[in-house]
């Protein structure tokens, strides 16, 4: 059972992420993938077992905002970038987060991806 305040804490995240989320015809940010991302990270560096909804949620949206080839490559940059922060990143996680969320997107998580290819 989810203590009050992670609830809290999750939809606030949920509300940020839809807040930053890109208009139609404008390409997507850092900020907006660093906010869609933000509630994955005890996922990714394995203090969870499972990715929370709001990950899943955010990796969603990181998906219905980047269409083309230019957003995607400027997604992955972002995410390259948050990853390499994150120095406990656990890169099998990284990798298997879109699967774990039921989200086939075509941005690789992870600190080592080629983002020009």
């Amino acid at each position: 059972m989810m203590k009050k305040g992670s609830v809290v804490a999750s939809l606030l995240v949920l509300a940020m992420a839809v807040f930053f989320m890109a208009k139609p015809g404008q390409a997507i940010t850092c900020q907006q993938v660093d906010v869609a991302l933000s509630s994955c990270v005890s996922y990714l560096t394995g203090n969870a077992g499972e990715p929370s909804l709001a990950c899943c949620n955010g990796v969603s949206s990181i998906k219905q905002n980047t269409p083309t080839k230019t957003d995607r490559q400027t997604a992955c940059q972002c995410v390259k970038d948050a990853a390499t922060k994150i120095s406990s990143l656990k890169d099998d996680a990284a990798q298997q987060l879109p699967a774990k969320c039921k989200v086939q997107i075509n941005v690789p998580i992870s600190k080592t991806v080629d983002c020009n290819s």
